[in-house]
């Protein structure tokens, strides 16, 4: 594919390559159910290989036609061989913004700030940012973004008003995670859990939608600076000796 493959030069889709109505329907459907499923048990992140990534391009085959490349299923969720770099640079720098910001402000600063000055950064940041590369920033960008915004731009006919919406459901997907999660701290209080997944999940999903929109719907910068977000808080899961 090339980089403008199946868009128009202003970055829309265009009728060849767009996702049906009927697809995008399918696809806010499926948001519903699988919300409802994680509202009663919390799943694994290798189990979000099939529910977010899985799932997704089967319902992209069965309502999209079985006959289309991979590499046209793919690219209707942002994923192609040419192209792939554009908005890389903006990722870059936002995530190391926001990891700024995580140092400096945010909740678990102290704790990560003890890493960095122990040493153990050097080497533990760089993994947690591969694990995060290969879990939940490319699982749940190729869910939130690839899949979800693209269907939801067909159904509002607004980039920009999918964006939005999308960042609404990309925080009620992390409620279930804030109540039942016994790791966040506001396990157990329906009050907590939904300020606790609005506040993390609306700020991240707006700028993560609308990067995915401005890259000319490329999914790799939302992979890279979801990842980025992940890492330095992902550090602070790992405890060292009797630390």
């Amino acid at each position: 594919l090339t980089p403008g493959a199946g868009r128009s030069r202003t970055g829309n889709m265009d009728n060849s390559s767009a996702p049906s109505r009927r697809e995008s329907w399918a696809a806010l459907a499926y948001f519903a159910a699988y919300l409802g499923y994680l509202l009663a048990t919390l799943e694994s992140e290798i189990a979000h290989w099939l529910t977010l990534v899985a799932i997704p391009v089967l319902i992209a085959l069965a309502f999209g036609g079985w006959r289309r490349s991979p590499a046209v299923v793919l690219d209707t969720f942002g994923l192609r061989r040419r192209g792939w770099t554009r908005g890389l640079g903006w990722a870059l720098l936002l995530g190391a913004a926001i990891t700024v910001l995580q140092v400096t402000l945010f909740g678990h600063r102290h704790e990560i700030l003890a890493i960095i000055q122990s040493g153990r950064a050097l080497w533990l940041y760089p993994v947690m940012l591969l694990l995060m590369f290969g879990m939940a920033g490319f699982t749940e960008e190729f869910f939130f973004r690839g899949f979800l915004q693209t269907r939801l731009e067909v159904l509002t006919r607004s980039p920009w008003a999918a964006v939005v919406i999308v960042a609404v459901l990309f925080s009620l997907y992390h409620l279930p995670y804030a109540y039942l999660n016994p790791m966040w701290p506001s396990a157990g209080d329906w009050g907590l859990a939904w300020r606790a997944a609005f506040s993390n999940g609306l700020p991240g999903g707006l700028v993560l939608g609308a990067l995915y929109t401005l890259s000319g719907r490329n999914l790799v910068p939302c992979i890279v600076l979801h990842s980025m977000i992940n890492a330095a808080p992902a550090m602070t899961m790992i405890r060292f000796g009797g630390g």
